[in-house]
């Protein structure tokens, strides 16, 4: 192969040593690269790439911050729930109206607490989902607990949220039955 690069470099006729012209003589496409057009492509498809990897994963963070939220909300209220559940009837009507919570209650010292989350505790005396041809009609309490909080995730406008939970609290409740 040697003897055939040597000669076809002298000059002599590529045709007789059964290689290709495109063996011997490049063309000038192939050593110029690529062109100022197929390079903008190339950037203009890697830019929309990048694009559209960063708006996943920000939508991706953002539901993630989303839920975690809905799930402290329902934790929250789930707590003041119990709480009140173990209350007794006498003791209800002393209990607070409105209360505030953190998302990170242990960061309040050091301001990592995160989300704010303002609660209101309602009684409706009797409970409104009961009939009132029942005999325990007026011995049942209904007490809704409503939680709202806004968030305003990766600078984006506050955006309000609101969720409730609802119990019934009876005369002769859970309380005489734990203490």
């Amino acid at each position: 192969m040697q003897v055939k690069v040597n000669q076809l470099a002298q000059g002599q006729d590529f045709r007789r040593f059964g290689v290709g012209k495109s063996f011997c003589v490049r063309s000038r496409r192939a050593v110029a690269g690529f062109s100022l057009a197929e390079l903008m492509i190339a950037v203009g498809l890697l830019a929309v790439m990048g694009l559209s990897l960063y708006i996943t994963f920000n939508s991706g963070f953002g539901s993630v911050s989303l839920t975690r939220e809905e799930e402290r909300a329902t934790q929250i209220m789930s707590q003041k729930l119990e709480a009140i559940r173990l209350l007794t009837w006498a003791q209800l009507s002393n209990c607070p109206t409105s209360f505030k919570e953190f998302y990170n209650p242990q960061g309040i010292a050091n301001n990592t607490a995160g989300t704010v989350y303002y609660g209101t505790l309602s009684t409706h005396d009797p409970a409104t989902n009961i009939s009132s041809s029942l005999t325990y009609y007026s011995a049942v309490h209904m007490i809704t607990v409503t939680l709202t909080w806004t968030n305003n995730f990766n600078g984006t406008a506050p955006i309000g949220h609101t969720r409730q939970m609802q119990t019934l609290s009876a005369v002769e409740g859970l309380q005489n039955y734990i203490y």
